[in-house]
């Protein structure tokens, strides 16, 4: 299936932590609280390596079992929905075939209530609906809509991605992948 959960709920509480202390605004895709327009790089910082890390693991996994060339998180956010919020249709690009557009994205949810709004895809033959769960992480094709209806609880938060190709970072910026990875060495010894 192109939609696939993981459970990655050890995260929960760092995340609400790093959470409970950034900004957010409105964004004109939801109707609720978003850090969109301030910081799209919300799974890049340092409290959240660990996340990350098990992000991509996951990401990994699902496109080794599509069949699709590796890709990493390029871009982050959250989203906070409260009673009556709701996630307009939209999708993160056009298709697969865009080399540098996204190649999947993701929703991990932290935190979900009883009767949190489901999110729901919208294929062309059909439509697909996943009941959040706190600790769940669905990654999805980045071309296909999706939305919610309303929510019903008093609080829904969702961190979503976009990746992009693995090859066009290495393309575009070798420069910064030499650093990464040697930041990544250090960090390790």
């Amino acid at each position: 299936m192109l939609i696939e959960n993981f459970n990655i709920s050890k995260h929960n509480d760092i995340c609400l932590d790093v959470i409970g202390q950034e900004i957010t605004q409105t964004y004109s895709l939801i109707e609720g609280e978003s850090s969109y327009r301030i910081d799209r790089e919300f799974l890049f910082k340092p409290k959240l390596k660990d996340l990350l890390t098990e992000i991509q693991v996951c990401i990994n996994t699902y496109l080794n079992r599509i069949d699709m060339e590796p890709a990493v998180v390029s871009s982050s956010w959250f989203n906070i929905l409260g009673k009556n919020g709701v996630v307009k249709k939209h999708r993160h690009v056009e298709s697969w075939e865009d080399e540098e557009g996204s190649v999947v994205s993701g929703a991990y949810y932290p935190f979900v209530e009883e009767d949190s709004a489901e999110l729901i895809f919208s294929f062309p033959d059909k439509k697909v609906t996943i009941t959040p769960e706190s600790g769940a992480l669905v990654i999805f094709p980045s071309w296909v809509d999706h939305y919610t209806e309303i929510n019903m609880s008093e609080k829904r938060i969702t961190v979503s991605f976009n990746t992009v190709r693995k090859s066009v970072v290495f393309r575009k910026f070798p420069e910064s992948v030499k650093m990464a990875e040697e930041r990544l060495k250090n960090d390790i010894s």
